[in-house]
């Protein structure tokens, strides 16, 4: 990310924050059965701010009073998004959301027959890099990469088991954060689509480098045209670390020793050069975007990108 935008997002969210005296707290839940949605996505229409509700569909933050009119964006995989001025909180407490009629993935009439197997293995020839919240954690983000099908499917080829590794650092010491998988379809954009397959929430066990995510109970079949597989940050209690560091403006000290809050976990990948199947997509609030025209690369690394690694099991 831009040490500009980062900072300036950092500014707007401390403005704020300085202007706090309104708490705005409230429960997402499924509307056709009253239970809480974990987990949803809550951003702010205009501004790169946001958060999560936790397990039991619980939401709470402060915020100025000047952003009372403002309006929230709530989303959740499988249901549609739904929109609620910030005012109305103070009074409606419940947010019910409805889920899509359509469904997420396409229909399966294809057996599984799992007896034909491909591998996409992660590359780690390059240096790696650990991948966590590219927009100073100020709002849930996730990042996404394409996979094509494999040619040597023919026929109807179906995801067995994902492998996410992670990349260690101190302050995660002793943490087990959640996590959500998706896995989108490919638009007409060749950006992220749909999601093809359920709720997916993983918990990364304590103390390892990766997580094995078996799915060929979910019968996810991969469309022709490919698949993304992305990483979203959860913003939940159980996810919070702490990162200390000074940022800098134009080479100048601007804050110092300044105490970040964080969500884990911070997911491993690697510095690769730009090639031709290179297509990973990160996701703000106005869309997705390519992950290139972020400024997150060094000096020394010109002409390389951040992309995150995985091992899928594929098969027939």
């Amino acid at each position: 990310m831009k040490t500009s935008a980062l900072l300036f997002n950092f500014f707007l969210f401390t403005a704020i924050g300085v202007a706090q005296n309104l708490r705005i707290a409230g429960r997402v839940i499924d509307s056709a059965t009253s239970q809480p949605l974990p987990y949803a996505h809550i951003m702010f229409e205009n501004y790169r701010l946001g958060t999560s509700t936790d397990e039991q569909g619980m939401f709470a933050f402060n915020v100025a009073d000047s952003l009372k009119n403002e309006m929230l964006i709530f989303t959740h995989v499988g249901y549609e998004q739904e929109l609620l001025k910030i005012s109305d909180l103070e009074k409606q407490r419940l947010v019910p959301m409805n889920a899509l009629t359509e469904g997420l993935g396409e229909l399966m009439i294809t057996p599984v027959q799992d007896n034909r197997y491909f591998t996409y293995r992660p590359d780690w020839r390059f240096e790696t890099v650990g991948i966590g919240n590219m927009n100073a954690a100020l709002y849930p983000s996730t990042i996404a990469r394409y996979y094509p099908k494999p040619e040597k499917f023919d026929a109807a080829a179906f995801i067995k088991e994902i492998t996410v590794y992670f990349y260690a650092t101190e302050e995660q010491k002793g943490l087990s954060p959640k996590f959500r998988i998706h896995l989108y379809n490919v638009n007409e954009n060749g950006l992220p689509g749909k999601d093809i397959t359920q709720n997916i929430v993983v918990t990364k066990p304590v103390g390892k480098n990766k997580v094995d995510v078996e799915l060929l109970n979910q019968k996810i079949q991969i469309p022709e045209e490919g698949f993304y597989i992305g990483l979203e940050h959860l913003f939940i209690k159980e996810n919070e670390y702490f990162e200390v560091k000074d940022y800098y403006i134009n080479n100048e000290l601007v804050a110092e020793d300044y105490r970040n809050k964080r969500y884990g976990p911070v997911y491993k990948g690697v510095f690769t050069p730009e090639e031709s199947n290179f297509k990973v997509y990160f996701f703000e609030p106005g869309g997705w975007v390519d992950i290139r025209t972020w400024d997150i690369t060094y000096d020394d690394r010109e002409g390389k990108y951040v992309i995150p690694e995985f091992k899928i099991k594929i098969t027939n």
